[in-house]
């Protein structure tokens, strides 16, 4: 008899959390329409359509880099009825000085999506490859101009590639996107990072060179474009989307939304978003999610000190 309750007792489904809401509030700290945006609200509307327990809401908080949403974030009770969608820029925000929170403020829940982007040249560069861009940089005094936002994700870019290779950039800070495509055009800036989307139309205009993707493998709708790696440099640069609970989140609460994110990255509609906007799969569960953020804040850390932009003093 006690074997077979025992037996009886592991067939059961594990207890589901039980959240004390109706509807959790998903905070995007970007506005409506990004691609971030877009991302966590298939994501969230994949969720609801599996029957999601609580329902979804995406609340868009956006301003100061992604900070005040993630500040608001920090702030609610770690229950499961607040989720955060989150980035590099949770660690970059910190490092920039820009905010006390760093990514063990909260409770990591999965990794969701990556997205690589490409290394943009202006026509008139006198460089056609990432291998010629680092001769250039080493041989031009101050070095090549590297078109970033200071502290962003475009700005690491540039330094890991620094750090892997000796080579310097001289980097042009940027207030976004835009003025940086705007200056790599006009021929202000020699190099950027650009999106896949946008590298792929210009590309073919003949207004700009895709000169390398930061991803482990060339993509799909630019097999021409080699990686970083094919041509001697050692990284994989991606910027990663994934969601966090308040701090000191219960297991069962981290466990009930890593398998409702999980479960709505395979929904046929998500898929095909991701791949409208060059991104894929990159799921980590919780343990695994929370030592990337780990041994990746490492690594910023030591490249930011040895660039002289680490602002905290821990």
């Amino acid at each position: 008899m006690v074997a077979l309750c025992l037996c009886l007792a592991l067939a059961q489904p594990a207890v589901a959390a039980d959240l004390p809401c109706l509807v959790a509030r998903l905070i995007v700290p970007w506005g409506s329409g990004s691609g971030t945006d877009l991302v966590f609200r298939a994501l969230a509307d994949a969720a609801n359509r599996g029957g999601a327990k609580p329902r979804l809401e995406i609340a868009n908080l956006s301003g100061e880099e992604g900070v005040r949403g993630t500040e608001t974030a920090a702030k609610e009770r770690p229950d499961g009825c607040t989720v955060l969608a989150v980035n590099q820029s949770l660690m970059t925000s910190y490092i920039a000085g820009n905010t006390r929170l760093n990514w063990t403020s909260f409770s990591p829940v999965a990794r969701l999506t990556r997205t690589p982007v490409l290394i943009g040249a202006g026509t008139a560069a006198a460089f056609a490859t990432a291998s010629e861009m680092l001769e250039a940089a080493r041989n031009t005094t101050g070095g090549i101009k590297a078109g970033s936002t200071l502290g962003l994700a475009s700005h690491f870019l540039f330094l890991l590639i620094e750090d892997r290779t000796g080579a310097r950039f001289q980097q042009v800070f940027l207030e976004g996107t835009r003025e940086r495509l705007s200056a790599l055009l006009a021929g202000t800036i020699d190099v950027a990072e650009i999106n896949q989307a946008i590298a792929k139309r210009l590309a073919a205009e003949g207004l700009l060179r895709a000169i390398a993707v930061t991803s482990p493998s060339r993509l799909v709708d630019l097999p021409e474009v080699p990686t970083l790696r094919e041509q001697g440099i050692d990284l994989i640069f991606t910027i990663d989307r994934g969601v966090m609970l308040p701090k000191d989140a219960k297991p069962d609460v981290i466990e009930h939304y890593a398998k409702l994110f999980e479960a709505a990255l395979g929904d046929p509609k998500v898929t095909a978003l991701l791949q409208q906007h060059g991104t894929t799969v990159g799921f980590l569960g919780p343990k695994a999610y929370a030592g990337y953020w780990q041994d990746g804040f490492a690594e910023w850390r030591r490249v930011a000190k040895d660039a002289g932009i680490y602002k905290p003093n821990d």
